[in-house]
């Protein structure tokens, strides 16, 4: 039996999202928010405030499940960021909310976007780096220079301030 769609006067914000190994990172890009109201349970999230004369509501049933304990939320200003600790660490989530019906106004945050090729071309270059450095110790006859680590090439952001490890 199909029912007709319910009539709201809110409307519904766009969602950013991406994830790590331990939590998921959810942005709402809202500009001038000064409250808002967000209650995380261990299913499902919700969300609402009002600003510029709109009134915006959200409610997401998760892919999996959080710790809604160790829930972390900041306002930056043009955006809400929401931080959720995974129940399952390293389990990667296929989509945000459980519904496989796709949602035009939630997408993958395209800065964080796991590039498998990537990371396998960096790790074969490490190899190659740490291969020259044996090579060069052998040759001369050193033994106590250490390999040189490879920095990261992401620029440094504001979710790095945050120890996760801490809430896990």
């Amino acid at each position: 039996m199909r029912f007709p769609q319910l009539v709201s006067n809110y409307n519904t914000p766009k969602i950013n999202w991406y994830q790590t190994d331990l939590t998921v990172v959810i942005r709402i890009p809202l500009i001038d928010v000064s409250d808002y109201y967000l209650r995380v349970e261990d299913d499902h999230l919700l969300f609402s405030t009002k600003t510029n004369g709109k009134k915006y509501y959200l409610i997401l049933y998760l892919f999996g499940s959080v710790i809604s304990e160790k829930t972390v939320h900041r306002n930056v200003g043009r955006e809400i960021k929401i931080y959720l600790t995974k129940t399952l660490k390293w389990f990667p989530w296929l989509r945000l909310v459980i519904s496989r019906e796709k949602n035009l106004l939630i997408s993958y945050d395209p800065d964080h976007i796991y590039d498998a090729d990537n990371v396998q071309k960096k790790k074969n270059d490490f190899e190659v780096k740490v291969g020259r450095i044996e090579e060069y110790k052998r040759r001369n006859h050193i033994r106590y220079i250490m390999p040189v680590v490879p920095s990261s090439d992401e620029e440094d952001s504001d979710d790095e301030e945050l120890d996760f490890f801490k809430y896990a």
